[in-house]
């Protein structure tokens, strides 16, 4: 790196990270008002959290879980696992070789692919216990249609049947077009299990300080109540960091992943949630970083369901000069990346009054079926959501591009579309619908950034490296502040994989967790032999 307004050092002057050239000093006067002791501690009560709370209490570990939060966080609906028994029942079973090649080359390689071979190996058999606890307790599971765009290619874009929703016994199962927030019921019941086994939750305390002494083992945390009072909470196995990402953290967000600050759209889920203050701590007492600009999840899915349609493949696709630039068959998120390298980042989605018959049967396997009848695309026409014009012309003076530029590339697109041949940028021909009938309508398309993904640098074994890629003992990440599971970008091609990563590598740390404290009795005897 070149730029020298970037600092680089840790706590003992080494070289380190950009943009956290202020490690916070060691708060050392402390009144605790308690200590807890357990096996494990884990900072955060999100899917990751909770699935490794569930697994280390399922083994017999002794649990503390601390949140910043009053109550666990939960969001989306889609969770990913290769060769679940709903998936081999179905018919859908999953080529694992296949689909762990295809993540670590759309990774570059710039992955552990031990921790991915994690979820494709072994998350059928994760899954497939908690689908036996869910419907145990009079919960739903289903699998989420999957529809590859590619048809003329299928090799090119290929999609895997990976989505698996939980739900309530009373709430509907998405098809995976509308949000049906089920996640919340999912981990709500993994909570109330997770009590059952004596997990201890420790909601509205903030994790302050990661303890460690001398560059030795990480031996707990230090947490701060809404009263101010300070707990020590002792960790005799595993610190165990599951606190999300860093989206709201500026400093972090310009240094790590500048990407995010191209979407028009940013959700913090809850506020304040992801402002990056456990990941800092984790550096200020050595931790390294994965390799950086690290990967982010941001998809054309903003607000009201007229947005959300612009993710669709089918829509001819223009910018602000009125042309075209981009094949639109791709998947979401490269759609993006192609949207942010126009002009000013503007484009439309465009179509004609024969809407509801050329889409009728579309189906796309990210953003689902198109869900908005004409007269619902009329009322948001009506509010100015988008424009609408009796002519080609009237339209672009709408949108305030070039009239003759604009005209010219409808014409083209529709000769195309006739032919069956898109001889520009080779979309899929029957995603190709003319653009010729009154009204016309062009949707502004924006983008939506979810969470970061990139986070600490974990080897293998889920264990956090420093900055000279040693073990820091007694410290782990699950989720999104677990790196070196994804890079690039999000890999659209196994939706839900995000919060499948979350529950199969946290269930499968927890039962490694499990697995050292009964060996290291052990080890410390045959020493002593």
């Amino acid at each position: 790196m070149s730029d020298k307004n970037i600092k680089w050092h840790d706590p003992n002057n080494n070289l380190r990270v950009p943009g956290w050239d202020k490690p916070q000093p060691p708060l050392t006067d402390y009144n605790f008002s308690q200590v807890v002791e357990a096996d494990v501690v884990i900072v955060g009560a999100g899917c990751a959290g909770l699935f490794l709370a569930h697994s280390a209490a399922e083994h017999g570990l002794k649990v503390a879980l601390v949140e910043k939060f009053p109550a666990l966080s939960a969001r989306g609906m889609d969770n990913g696992a290769v060769n679940s028994k709903l998936q081999l029942k179905s018919g859908k079973k999953i080529d694992e070789d296949l689909i762990f090649a295809d993540l670590i080359r759309f990774a570059n390689n710039r992955v552990h692919p031990e921790l991915v071979a994690i979820w494709v190996r072994q998350s059928g058999r994760v899954f497939d216990h908690y689908i036996d606890l869910c419907e145990a307790h009079g919960m739903k599971v289903a699998l989420v249609d999957t529809f590859s765009v590619a048809k003329q290619y299928p090799d090119l874009y290929r999609q895997y049947p990976t989505a698996h929703i939980f739900a309530g016994a009373d709430q509907k199962i998405s098809t995976g077009n509308e949000y049906v927030p089920t996640q919340q019921a999912f981990l709500d019941f993994i909570e109330d299990q997770c009590k059952k086994l004596g997990v201890n939750f420790y909601y509205n305390i903030a994790c302050e300080e990661i303890l460690r002494q001398d560059n030795g083992r990480v031996s707990g945390i230090i947490g701060k109540n809404k009263s101010g009072e300070y707990i020590r909470f002792s960790a005799s196995n595993a610190v165990v960091l599951a606190a999300g990402g860093y989206s709201e953290n500026k400093e972090m967000v310009n240094a790590w992943c500048p990407i995010i600050n191209k979407a028009e759209i940013k959700t913090y889920n809850p506020q304040g949630g992801n402002i990056g203050e456990v990941l800092g701590q984790a550096l200020d007492i050595g931790a390294a970083l994965q390799n950086w600009p690290h990967p982010v999840m941001i998809h054309t899915i903003p607000g009201f369901h007229v947005d959300l349609m612009t993710g669709n493949q089918s829509f001819m696709q223009v910018n602000r000069l009125g042309k075209r630039f981009q094949n639109e068959s791709l998947p979401n998120q490269s759609l993006v990346d192609g949207r942010f390298r126009q002009p000013n980042q503007q484009a439309w989605a465009v179509f004609d009054s024969r809407y509801e018959i050329d889409h009728q049967t579309f189906e796309t396997g990210f953003d689902g079926p198109v869900t908005e009848p004409i007269d619902v695309l009329n009322t948001h026409a009506d509010k100015g959501r988008l424009f609408r014009a009796n002519s080609l012309e009237e339209l672009a003076r709408q949108m305030d591009i070039p009239v003759d530029s604009f005209v010219a590339t409808c014409k083209r697109y529709s000769e195309m579309a006739h032919k069956g041949k898109d001889e520009d940028f080779n979309k899929e021909p029957y995603l190709m619908f003319p653009v010729e009938k009154p009204p016309f309508y062009a949707v502004p398309i924006r983008s939506h950034m979810l969470v970061t993904l990139g986070g600490l640098d974990c080897d293998p074994d889920m264990q956090v490296l420093d900055i000279r890629g040693n073990k820091v003992e007694g410290l782990y990440a699950v989720g999104n502040m677990q790196g070196n599971f994804f890079a690039n970008e999000y890999p659209l091609m196994a939706p839900g994989l995000s919060h499948g990563r979350a529950i199969t590598l946290s269930y499968v740390l927890g039962e490694r967790l499990a697995e050292n404290k009964t060996l290291a009795p052990k080890a410390k005897q045959q020493l002593c032999v």
